[in-house]
């Protein structure tokens, strides 16, 4: 089975190093590529859901010759959600969703926007959120790579309309019990989008424990993965 992530806001391939590994030989782990970072460095940046989901869907195009899931974490969970709806409404749902760190897409803001925050404030909510690292949050020349490329992302999410269309497929929730960004609450309302075969997990740790509890994420995605490949009824 082929699962396909897509990063955090400002994460590249880097994200999911080592998640292959682990998931073999259940899964094939494939990174979405996304514009400005990594292999795409020169592409323009996107800022827009819906331009966001065909940049993805195209780089899906081989997915429905098989079995295959997604898996999207903070940003990347509303990219993978919307980009399931999008593949389901094609005729190829994914045999299950994964979501983490991140509040229900229907749910109304409870910050201010990041993306129109000045550089000095989004750079303070870097790093407070301790996902970025001392050495680029004091280079000047990285940060001036690296916070267009977060604005671009953050404003994806953060203009993306309220939306309620549940998942044609099992859901997976997780998070992490000291993620102040996002309040348990607030990461199980997703069950509401399920299709009635919804589990959370919630781990130990903050905003970044796929980071920090890889190894134990990366176990229960690849059980969920096994269960779906036994198990017919899932099948897309």
């Amino acid at each position: 089975m082929i699962l396909f992530c897509v990063p955090f806001a400002g994460g590249g391939i880097e994200v999911f190093a080592g998640w292959q590994q682990e998931l073999a030989p259940v899964a094939e782990v494939r990174v979405a590529e996304l514009p400005g970072r990594g292999a795409r460095m020169g592409d323009p940046l996107i800022d827009d859901m819906p331009s966001l989901v065909t940049d993805l869907a195209e780089q899906c195009e081989d997915l429905s010759r098989g079995a295959y899931a997604l898996l999207g974490y903070s940003f990347g969970a509303y990219a993978a959600y919307a980009l399931a709806l999008r593949l389901a409404h094609t005729g190829r749902p994914p045999r299950r969703l994964f979501v983490g760190g991140s509040r229900a897409p229907f749910l109304p803001p409870r910050e201010r926007p990041r993306h129109r925050m000045s550089d000095i404030e989004l750079t303070a909510e870097l790093r407070m959120m301790n996902g970025t690292t001392a050495e680029v949050l004091g280079n000047p020349e990285l940060m001036s790579i690296y916070l267009p490329i977060l604005r671009a992302d953050f404003k994806i999410i953060e203009t993306f309309p309220p939306v309620r269309e549940p998942v044609p497929c099992p859901l997976t929730v997780f998070g992490a019990n000291r993620d102040v960004h996002v309040p348990t609450r607030d990461l199980t309302a997703w069950t509401r989008l399920g299709d009635g075969k919804t589990e959370v997990r919630i781990h130990d740790g903050d905003h970044f424990v796929i980071r920090t509890d890889r190894s134990r994420i990366c176990r229960e995605v690849r059980a969920d993965l096994a269960l779906d490949a036994l198990n017919p009824a899932s099948r897309s």
